[in-house]
């Protein structure tokens, strides 16, 4: 298997035992790339013992959250977690599952299609509350909210375009990620919104991405609103505000221009393989929808 898998959280509690017992039920679980990227991982002690995970690690240095942050406090930058995975597979395909997820059985073998088929594999969920999970298997729950993608959606494989692709679970080449320059940090973190702005960007690049109604995650809806959230702004008023010119700006891109440095994603991956440390960056030190300095946020 050519497939790197990270869980993404910032959470206190996240309930990655969840994620790791559901992993060891599939049927094609003998993956040797797992990775946990942790915002909070320097302030608690996990013990993967018994599950193959290859990477525990805190994002990349940003200037957005974190040790090296410009900002007052810290601001959500999945866009910069996402990265930090991508720096890390040493594979040819990869894989994300957000927190508060339970993997369904077959969740897997749909999204290491993403092999075969060298596309994105877009994965489905469905928002439960009162979630009882026992060593990886869903005991109990009750419904909440799905998917919008699901109705009318039959099983399989559906082609979708940019506009598909939720951040919650989805496989995929990569290439396909280092092609747009990863994902859209400069653009997007700070707000959120990274997800369907990435989907846009590998569309318009020429990758195939299909849906997969079968490739399931449950997630705990109540869990979503214990603890402290990361902030987040998106500055202006609807329509006139920065989702809406981050999007449009996605919507007309092949790639983004993030501060990495010369040689972008790939000159940062190549140096992270080759076993040298992320470098502290604090650029770009403005919110670009306003002008604000980061500093003053």
């Amino acid at each position: 298997m050519s497939l790197s898998l990270f869980y993404m959280t910032a959470r206190e509690e996240p309930h990655i035992n969840w994620f790791l017992e559901s992993l060891a039920q599939q049927p094609d679980h003998h993956l040797q790339h797992v990775g946990v990227i942790d915002f909070r991982k320097d302030e608690r002690p996990l013990d993967f013992k018994g599950y193959p995970v290859k990477w525990h690690v805190t994002p990349k240095p940003n200037p957005w959250q974190g040790p090296h942050r410009l900002t007052k406090q810290d601001f959500f930058a999945m866009a910069n977690a996402r990265s930090t995975a991508l720096c890390l597979a040493d594979t040819a395909h990869i894989a994300y599952v957000d927190d508060l997820s339970v993997l369904m059985p077959g969740w897997l073998g749909y999204a290491l299609e993403c092999e075969r088929r060298e596309a994105v594999i877009l994965g489905a969920y469905r928002k439960v509350k009162e979630l009882v999970v026992e060593l990886g298997t869903v005991k109990s729950y009750k419904e909440h909210s799905n998917d919008s993608r699901l109705p009318g959606r039959p099983s399989g494989f559906n082609r979708c375009d940019g506009s598909w692709l939720y951040g919650c679970s989805l496989s995929g080449p990569v290439e396909a990620f280092l092609k747009v320059n990863s994902w859209p940090e400069d653009l997007c973190d700070g707000m959120g919104f990274e997800d369907v702005c990435m989907g846009y960007a590998l569309h318009n690049s020429g990758a195939q991405l299909y849906y997969c109604p079968d490739m399931m995650t449950l997630e705990s809806e109540e869990d979503h609103f214990r603890g402290a959230p990361m902030r987040r702004s998106d500055f202006g008023i609807s329509p006139q505000d920065k989702s809406h010119a981050a999007l449009s700006i996605a919507q007309g891109s092949k790639t983004f221009p993030n501060s990495f440095g010369e040689g972008g994603i790939r000159e940062l991956r190549r140096r992270t393989l080759a076993g040298e440390p992320f470098p502290i960056r604090q650029i770009p030190d403005r919110e670009w929808f306003t002008g604000t300095l980061l500093s003053e946020l």
